[in-house]
């Protein structure tokens, strides 16, 4: 027995010895496991980042902090903009974002949809597809510009609701980018982030939109700078942070305010008077207006003749005379006398398109309006009061207004086309003077009739004529300087005498107003035109 104790020891010896063998240095000590070459550190939270950057262990590079330069103003860039996740594996979901095609995954061609938009100046041949490693999904985009001007790289105009806005994305590769958007007009940008790594790379951007935006906001990413294999950008999440008015439903006249989630009129609107000066009303639209009895000029006080001034202190109508103290330089105007204002002297003008009355005609030297056959009047026989004779090629010696019925003298100087028979002299109800010009074109198709042409000296005109009947008619004019806009075609059904009115600017030669009436009907007597005017303004 003692015997067959001591072999037992001596194997168990024997054993031990041989299973040393297998591993002559034993187990290694616990410790951090070092990350092979290309594998991101751990998300943050497993260890603490150094002044808020992690470090990328592959090639020992930091990824600068978007948080630690300072943004332009009224940019904010959290701290927490600048952890590697793992390649191709996505960042921890953030939610959905308000962006469409945030994570580039729909390529109906060679551009990503929703991207490139009008604030872009990027061109497409620098925007490319991106399949090796996405940082989310199947696909990402790669974006170039290797010089040091920035170009802007946008989403398509959408609107945007109110409130704040946090932006993350994913970017890797060689350069710099930063970020601004669009709103009604571009707002400050944040500080660059250089990018000097392979790994995907998260950056933030916060935004806030102090108004609605419709149909214009873009987020744009700027980059400058870029090499060897440019910026790859993907994952672009944009959250808006919940509000106390998100759920609150305010009346077209209201807003909701997030300190209080109650509505309130906006400016100028109202709920009922308490919410409006001391001298305003509510109405029924929820306008605060001026009460009864109350006023806020002198025209409010034209219904109590006793009492013709406002008093603006205490908006109450007193005594007085609304024109006192009131001085008017321009010798056309003089103080109207219910508004305390200086107007246009009744039968003044500035030019002729100030002359709607009787009068047509502004008389520059004098700012008084004049007839057509006033010399201020540039057109001869404006007014049609003077008819002759005249011999015109395959017509014989019609009977037509003078200075009338230009003749065509080819393709480059066009004349008039319609037939003299149904050019009329018409007295029975006339705009000005004794006569006016009745046009009896029964077809549809427009005739052409014009001036005999003339040199028109420098200067800005403002014209006008007279119409009435029944039938349509535009106009148009030709010189040196070519064609004149073409106008539309005017419906005239009336007994009454309707101006139209219209500008152009001297200094050319050979000008001529040309008519184009059609499709007269007897029931007014066909179509009627008087006091064809145009003054130097």
């Amino acid at each position: 027995m003692k015997l067959f104790r001591v072999c037992l020891t001596s194997l168990m010896v024997l054993l031990a010895a041989c299973g040393d063998s297998t591993d002559p240095e034993g187990p290694s000590e616990p410790g951090p496991s070092q990350p092979d070459a290309g594998t991101p550190q751990p998300d943050a939270g497993t260890e603490a980042p150094d002044s808020g950057t992690d470090e990328t262990p592959d090639s020992g590079t930091e990824v600068p902090d978007a948080g630690t330069e300072t943004p332009d103003a009224g940019t904010e860039v959290p701290d927490a903009g600048t952890e590697t996740p793992d390649a191709g594996t996505g960042t921890p979901d953030a939610g959905p974002s308000v962006l469409d095609n945030w994570s580039f995954e729909e390529w109906p061609g060679t551009l990503p949809s929703q991207w490139l938009g009008s604030t872009s100046n990027l061109t497409s041949d620098a925007v490319q597809k991106v399949t090796a490693s996405p940082s989310h999904g199947l696909n990402a985009v790669r974006l170039s510009n290797a010089s040091g001007t920035h170009k802007r790289f946008t989403t398509v105009a959408k609107s945007m609701p109110a409130g704040r806005y946090s932006c993350t994305y994913q970017v890797r590769g060689s350069g710099e980018v930063r970020n601004a958007f669009f709103g009604t007009d571009y707002s400050s940008y944040s500080s660059y982030t250089t990018v000097e790594t392979q790994d995907w790379t998260r950056v933030s951007y916060a935004f806030n939109l102090a108004n609605p935006v419709y149909d214009t906001f873009e987020l744009i990413f700027s980059l400058r700078n870029t090499q060897g294999d440019h910026l790859s950008l993907d994952d672009v999440r944009c959250t808006r942070a919940p509000e106390p008015c998100d759920g609150v439903s305010c009346q077209s006249w209201e807003r909701c305010v997030n300190a209080t989630a109650a509505c309130e009129p906006l400016s100028g609107r109202c709920n009922d008077a308490t919410q409006c000066s001391p001298w305003q009303t509510c109405d029924a639209a929820h306008t605060c207006v001026t009460a009864a009895n109350r006023c806020v000029r002198h025209a409010d006080c034209a219904s109590t003749p006793q009492t013709p001034v406002c008093d603006t202190a205490s908006h109450l109508c007193v005594e007085g005379n609304p024109c006192a103290g009131v001085v008017c330089n321009n010798p056309a105007t003089s103080c109207n006398p219910t508004t305390g204002v200086c107007e246009l002297s009744p039968g003044a003008c500035f030019t002729t398109y100030d002359c709607r009355g009787a009068l047509p005609a502004c008389d520059p030297a004098t700012r008084r309006c004049v007839s057509a056959e006033h010399p201020a009047n540039i057109l001869r026989n404006g007014g049609f009061e003077n008819w002759s004779h005249t011999s015109i090629p395959y017509y014989g010696t019609p009977y037509i207004p003078d200075f009338w019925y230009g003749l065509d003298n080819g393709v480059a100087d066009p004349g008039s086309e319609i037939k003299p028979s149904r050019l009329v002299p018409y007295t029975q109800a006339v705009h000005g003077g004794s006569r006016a010009l009745q046009f009896v074109v029964p077809l549809q198709t427009a005739e052409r009739f014009t001036l005999q042409k003339f040199n028109v000296p420098a200067g800005n005109y403002s014209c006008s004529y007279r119409v009435r009947g029944h039938g349509t008619i535009r106009h148009r004019i030709y010189s040196s300087a070519g064609w004149s806009p073409q106008t539309d075609f005017i419906t005239v059904d009336s007994d009454a005498w309707e101006p139209v009115f219209f500008r152009f600017t001297g200094n050319v030669r050979d000008w001529r107003l040309l008519l184009y009436p059609s499709r007269s009907v007897a029931d007014r007597d066909h179509l009627q035109v008087d006091d064809v005017v145009c003054t130097k303004d």
